[in-house]
This record gives structure tokens, sequence and C-alpha cells, in this order.
């Protein structure tokens, strides 16, 4: 019988940003269908307990490692940190992200603009940039990337921060067609509203600024983190091994409207 495409156990996994909402539902997916898992965020000592409870709850290698997205260098040093626990490296995920304030763009800060940026956008650029070398040596590998509805729509009182999707979706198109005969696969996943601190977060400050408006959900409900992770373990796995360059609305319907 042939091997499940669907199957990524002992899959050599990298996920960036697993410290809470999308990123943590994905870390415990991960480690649920059996890959060996190193997750990085914010704090060692929180992030070490996360990872045994994960590990605890599935029988996975799970380990993690501190990181600040926007520097370079100790994302290059975390890159080879988790290449040398894995062995190598299969899947990456590049899931960091904050909303930013939420005001007219003309209120916008500078510091602000540029510190989002920094996150979304050079945190994912840096992240490829150091998992892709992995990727070529093990010969086959994937590559997700968190975007965002915002990726595909405007979305008022909070324009840096749909910039930076739209960054994100073309840092991801534009990588796939540079390794996709390489037989690495990169795409993106392009959320709408789930139960998460940042939607939360983001949704209360838009509407402090008297901003009425934005899309509805045509299946009338905000989803909840775990229903990101089907497309996600999808994606990572040989199911999806002629899908790249795609960034996938998970969004009940929003864009279609």
């Amino acid at each position: 019988m042939d091997q499940n495409p669907f199957d990524i156990a002992g899959r050599r996994t990298l996920l960036v940003g697993g410290d809470s909402g999308i990123g943590l539902a994905c870390a415990k997916a991960f480690a649920s269908a059996g890959a060996r898992l190193v997750i990085a965020g914010l704090s060692q000592s929180e992030g070490d307990k996360l990872a045994k409870g994960i590990a605890d709850e599935t029988s996975s290698e799970v380990s993690y490692l501190e990181v600040d997205v926007r520097d370079e260098g100790r994302m290059a040093s975390m890159v080879d940190a988790a290449v040398e626990r894995l062995g190598g490296l299969d899947i990456a995920m590049n899931n960091a992200g904050i909303p930013g304030p939420s005001c007219a763009i003309q209120d916008y800060g500078l510091e602000e603009f540029e510190n989002i940026f920094a996150v979304n956008v050079r945190g994912t650029y840096l992240g490829m940039k150091y998992q892709i070398p992995h990727l070529l040596k093990s010969g086959k590998g994937s590559v997700i990337n968190l975007a965002s509805t915002a990726a595909l729509t405007g979305l008022a009182m909070v324009a840096p921060y749909a910039a930076t999707k739209h960054a994100v979706a073309g840092l991801t198109k534009s990588v796939a067609l540079e390794v996709a005969k390489d037989n690495i696969r990169v795409n993106a996943i392009a959320p709408g509203p789930v139960l998460t601190e940042l939607m939360t977060s983001m949704r209360a400050a838009r509407q402090q600024t008297g901003f009425v408006g934005g899309a509805s959900v045509p299946m009338d409900r905000i989803s909840d983190p775990d229903e990101m992770t089907g497309a996600v373990l999808w994606l990572a796995s040989d199911a999806s091994s002629f899908v790249t360059g795609a960034i996938v609305s998970i969004d009940g319907g929003v864009v279609a409207q």
C-alpha cells in the first residue's frame, strides 16, 4: 500500500511564532500528527513549559527556542539551532505577527509603522532566508507563511497591517517561483476572523476609532484557531505536492463576497 500522502510523522518542523493563537493551535496539530517540532517564540522560560505540555500531551518530540524575529543575527542562530536539534529541516511555518495600532493613516506613527513591518514582513523574510538553505539540503520541503484576508482586500484603520500582509503574500508567491524546481513549496494561509487575542484587540481598537463597517462573514460566525490547522497540515504534507505560490483563504466566505 502506498504511503498516506497526508502523513507527516517524523517530519522535521520549525514553527516560528507558536506562543498563542493560530501558532499554538498549529504547534499542537503538528505534534499530534507525529512531527518532530521546534517552536520559536518570545520567552524561553514560558516556551519551555509550553513545549513540555505539548510533548506530554502528544508523546512527540517538542522543544522551544527564544527569538526576536526582527533581529537577523538571532533569527539565523535560531534556525541553525533548530536544525541542529532536528538533524535537518522538512517543514517551516512563519507565523509571527502583530496587529499594530488602529487609526487613520495620517495618525499612524512612523515608529509603529516600521515596527509592524519589522515583525510581520522582515520576520517572514528572515525566516525564509535562513530556512530555505536547509530545505535545499533536504532536497524537498514546505514553507507555510501567515498572511490574512487583509492580504487580499483593504482593511480600514489598520492600513499598515494590511500592507504587511500584502507584502507577505508577495514574498510567498515570489519565493515559491524561485524554489519551485528544487521541490520546495512555499504557500500562505489567509485567515479571516479567528478568535484570538490579536483579532479581539484589533476589532476593539478599530471600533474605538469610530469606524463602522467591514466585511461580514457569510458563515455567520468567527472561527476557532483549530480550524486553521487542517489547511496547514495539508500544505505541510505530500497531499499538496503540486501546490505552491498559493494564498489559501480560510475565512468562512469573506473574500468571496
